[in-house]
């Protein structure tokens, strides 16, 4: 075994500013990002008032992080284009926030589905 770490778990070692830059520079030029998914629908997380849904740069990174809290889930693939002409104006609508790839610990830029849309077209 390598003693090397692998891309995901140097993803998961930077700044949640870090994580949440390249998510949006991801979606802004059109990459698919991924969420957890079981039969009954996405994976959304109560925190405080809000409902998060937590989202990756890919489907590794959502099933490692997932492993140990969420291991019925699997991962759901979504196409820029579906993310923020769908996802997005429905998350406004049904007021869920965006987690943007939170690490290992569960650390992670939550913002509301406005401003994450405003920061994919910032870009």
């Amino acid at each position: 075994m390598s003693d090397t770490p692998n891309l995901d778990e140097v993803f998961f070692r930077l700044t949640s500013n870090d994580r949440y830059s390249q998510m949006v520079e991801r979606l802004s030029q059109g990459q698919s990002i991924w969420t957890l998914a079981d039969e009954q629908g996405c994976l959304l997380i109560q925190l405080s008032s809000d409902k998060v849904l937590p989202i990756w740069l890919s489907e590794t990174q959502a099933l490692q992080w997932a492993e140990k809290d969420y291991p019925d889930f699997k991962g759901l693939e979504i196409s820029a284009v579906d993310w923020q002409e769908k996802w997005l104006p429905g998350m406004i609508n049904d007021k869920f926030a965006v987690g943007a790839a939170p690490n290992m610990a569960g650390e992670c830029i939550v913002s509301s589905a406005e401003e994450h849309a405003h920061d994919i077209q910032s870009v």
